[in-house]
């Protein structure tokens, strides 16, 4: 091997171990964040981090009323390359299920979901990548 094809060999290697980009998959770790919204205003929101494969849960509460969330990530089995993630939601108030939303997106991408109530009230989930 010449000098020049050593030299190649280990710059390209080099480039490898400090692009983790190119040499890894995203990570399967996001942060869930909820929100309430009341007359185009943000009244209530938590964050959450959320695993891929590991549940979560996280509440609001606003005025008289507890809102559950409860969700799971994971990967869309089936796509060929598992690039394609869902999380699977539930949103409740006491024993009322409100909305059971899943939303599908790219790996190491943001999602987000929306719904307006009768009460006014909406409420907003979205999902992005933690690095």
């Amino acid at each position: 091997m010449t000098r020049y094809a050593l030299i190649a060999l280990a710059l390209a290697f080099a480039l490898l171990r400090v692009s983790p980009a190119l040499a890894e998959p995203a990570s399967g770790r996001y942060a869930l964040q909820i929100a309430v919204v009341q007359n185009g205003v943000q009244i209530v929101s938590t964050r959450t981090p959320i695993i891929e494969d590991t549940p979560t849960s996280a509440s609001v509460v606003v005025g008289d009323e507890n809102f559950q969330f409860e969700a799971s990530l994971f990967t869309v089995h089936g796509d060929g390359d598992g690039s394609q993630m869902a999380l699977q939601a539930h949103i409740s108030s006491g024993t009322d299920e409100i909305a059971a939303p899943t939303l599908t997106f790219l790996r190491g991408e943001e999602a987000r979901f929306e719904m307006g109530r009768a009460d006014g009230h909406i409420l907003r989930m979205a999902i992005t990548p933690i690095d």
